[in-house]
């Protein structure tokens, strides 16, 4: 976290010219940090979805970011149009760190974070590594006989078909959405005679792979919940002060949110002790969420 925070620090002086540019007005450091942690906590909320094992392959021992059908193409789409109007994180060189910083926290090992992230170069635009040859999934289909060195004859309602290294997958024997890659035709011998069939590999992520991603994945959502935490805190903060000050007055309701902040530690410290005097006196003031608050209190108790 600390090491975001500096990210988060030394970007704002870089992209305070680009804000003032880009609006025709001067504005505060503190209104672009605040932007800045926004765009931080967007940026790693879209990470955690691209690192997601639903949109990766597995192919000669090397993993590829793709979109598998048109919901996950959209997904994709609207995220990068919600990027495009970033007026903070704008800088390729500070976003390659945020994936490269948040993949080194998951704690996987170097060989698969060099797998799924690619160099900062000037002519790549990609973070993730990509394949261009054509995906072709199977929604369902049934195994038809399992050949030797781990190769199957799988058929849908099309087509027969050889895959090589079928089984790999987390899910190959699950009769769903297989994913092959076409690398040409195999012969096969069948009742003493051969037949010719389209080959395939299996491109589904090994159980081993699913859980690296899964690792990755979960990395950038604690990384963005903590920048959402550090957005809602000033909040809370004003919130507990105008509770604070309105409970003084007497008033019942606000006394009742006064002990909840208390209770629950929002925009201040938690204190239950404190948090239970100040829901006992809302209650003697005819708050009614605190009399049954204490009532439900009283019905837990042993």
């Amino acid at each position: 976290m600390t090491k975001l925070r500096a990210i988060i620090i030394g970007c704002s002086f870089v992209c305070l010219g680009l804000r003032a540019q880009g609006s025709g007005a001067g504005a505060s450091s503190q209104d672009l940090s605040e932007q800045m942690v926004a765009e931080q906590r967007h940026f790693l909320q879209c990470l955690a979805v691209v690192y997601s094992p639903a949109f990766w392959i597995s192919y000669n021992d090397s993993l590829y970011f793709r979109a598998k059908n048109e919901a996950q193409a959209r997904q994709l789409q609207a995220m990068k149009a919600d990027r495009s109007k970033y007026v903070a994180l704008t800088n390729r060189e500070t976003r390659h760190e945020l994936a490269a910083n948040g993949i080194a926290a998951s704690g996987i090992r170097g060989t698969w974070q060099r797998k799924i992230l690619l160099p900062l170069s000037t002519t790549n635009q990609d973070l993730t590594p990509t394949l261009g040859r054509p995906l072709r999934i199977l929604p369902r289909y049934k195994v038809l006989q399992s050949l030797a060195e781990g190769d199957a004859l799988l058929q849908d309602d099309h087509a027969t078909y050889f895959v090589m290294d079928f089984g790999r997958g987390a899910e190959d024997a699950s009769g769903t959405n297989a994913l092959l890659i076409k690398e040409g035709i195999k012969a096969y011998s069948e009742g003493g005679e051969f037949k010719t069939v389209e080959a395939f590999e299996d491109v589904s992520l090994s159980k081993e792979e699913k859980g690296v991603l899964n690792r990755v994945a979960a990395a950038f959502q604690m990384q963005a919940a903590a920048l959402g935490r550090e957005i809602a805190a000033p909040k809370a903060s004003e919130e507990f002060e105008d509770c604070k000050a309105r409970a003084r007055d007497s008033n019942p309701y606000m006394e009742y949110l006064l002990a909840k902040c208390y209770l629950d530690g929002k925009g201040t410290e938690k204190d239950e002790k404190l948090g239970m005097e100040w829901m006992t006196r809302a209650a003697k003031s005819g708050s009614g969420d605190a009399i049954a608050y204490l009532e439900k209190l009283a019905r837990k108790a042993p």
